[in-house]
């Protein structure tokens, strides 16, 4: 995977592949000569791409970066997105409970923003490559829209919200999709090749768009958190517009799911580590779920079985009591500062989901029935989640670390990977 300082003068082999990819099924052509950074022409304004100039593009530095120097004449545009999102909309229960009060005003309004050629080839790109992703980025557009609206936020605002939402996951485009696709669990290398797509993404709006910087920046910070446990930079001060694409990027990981509770587990996760989301956003999953109601989530509770699902909460609670225990020995005693450190971030995360737990009382032995099973299951499929992307935050900050450095964290991972089903390194 290049990084994200590589993308501006080489071609990326995955976003090249897409791209060509989409060109089977649109018009993608050159706005002006394709030159190597010698002034060698690879392909001529207005000719089309071929696969014969997806090798010389990765051969070759380039004098701009491709994105820029190529547009998709008959690509996505407003009137599909505004069809798709109707569609949506439509046929999606959790989208249209998180948008409903808005959507008519949300819909009307896609029309308006502005869709830049480098953010249509794009959106484009991914179109064809992932359908999925490009309901993902419609469907985060018409939340991250609905969530500006619900705060209170004008026309820039909302327009910005949706923009956000709907390019958030751009530079995914780079990132070898076999990583994006797993179905097991991914290892920290893996993981660490995921972490830059914010960045990526970030850079290409920044540099070859004429898009706000304001919206850039909240690109980057999609997976921030307001605690300082998301990645890739582990910030606390995050913009307005960042911390919306936070919250709509969390809120929609969970509502893919499609289960009947997914807004009520949504609701439960934005509120479980006080200091992660913002207010506003922890009102509007509440609300969202209150709309909805919880008619079908009770499909599992009268055959739960209670004591397994209790059983599992301890279970959880003795993985991050004794990650708790070996982070807070490193953070004291190692003698490498880096360590101290990243133990100490751990300790402090494992405590913080511990305290809230406790808060939550899911530790509490007690005869379960009906809404405190379907509450405690919940509260388990949140914590196993947590548990596992605990060592994978972490997996970007212990990348540039010592072997010996490695060594000593490698027995908080080891508790992690126990707890959180995670593979080895």
């Amino acid at each position: 995977m290049q990084s994200a300082t590589q993308v501006a003068n080489l071609a990326n082999p995955h976003a090249v592949a897409s791209i060509m990819k989409a060109s089977e099924s649109c018009q993608i052509v050159p706005h002006e000569d394709i030159l190597d950074e010698n002034g060698v022409k690879l392909l001529a304004k207005n000719q089309p791409v071929s696969l014969a100039l997806q090798q010389k593009l990765l051969e070759r530095k380039l004098r701009q970066p491709i994105e820029s120097c190529l547009r998709a004449d008959d690509g996505v545009t407003h009137r599909e997105l505004a069809e798709l999102g109707q569609r949506l909309y439509d046929s999606k229960t959790h989208l249209r409970s998180g948008i409903s009060p808005w959507a008519k005003e949300l819909l009307e309004d896609i029309p308006h923003l502005p869709l830049h050629p480098v953010a249509q080839l794009l959106l484009t790109a991914a179109r064809g490559s992932s359908p999925k992703a490009y309901e993902h980025a419609v469907m985060s557009m018409l939340m991250a829209g609905a969530m500006a609206i619900y705060s209170g936020g004008d026309r820039y605002q909302q327009r910005m919200s949706m923009l956000g939402g709907l390019l958030h996951d751009i530079g995914e485009l780079y990132i070898q999709p076999d990583y994006l696709n797993s179905t097991t669990p991914l290892t920290p290398q893996a993981w660490r090749s995921i972490c830059v797509h914010p960045r990526v993404g970030a850079m290409l709006l920044q540099n070859q768009t004429d898009y706000p910087q304001e919206l850039s920046r909240a690109i980057s910070e999609h997976h921030e958190r307001g605690n300082g446990m998301g990645y890739p930079t582990q910030s606390k001060h995050l913009t307005a517009l960042g911390s919306r694409l936070s919250a709509v990027e969390a809120m929609m990981g969970i509502l893919n799911s499609e289960r009947a509770d997914a807004w009520e587990h949504a609701a439960l996760a934005m509120k479980l580590v006080p200091g992660e989301f913002d207010p506003v956003s922890l009102a509007f999953a509440s609300q969202a779920a209150s709309r909805l109601g919880h008619q079908a989530s009770h499909q599992a509770d009268d055959d739960a079985d209670a004591d397994q699902i209790w059983e599992h909460a301890l279970t959880y609670q003795s993985g991050l009591l004794e990650a708790q225990r070996e982070a807070g020995r490193l953070a004291t005693l190692s003698p490498a500062e880096r360590v101290r450190a990243t133990a100490g971030a751990v300790a402090n995360a494992a405590e913080q989901l511990l305290k809230t737990c406790n808060a939550l009382g899911i530790w509490a032995p007690r005869h379960l029935t009906g809404k405190q099973v379907r509450e405690l299951r919940l509260a388990n499929t949140e914590m196993d989640f947590r548990i596992q992307t605990l060592q994978r935050t972490f997996c970007w900050t212990d990348e540039g670390l010592a072997e010996s450095e490695r060594s000593e964290l490698e027995k908080v991972w080891h508790v992690l990977r126990h707890y959180g089903h995670l593979e080895a390194a």
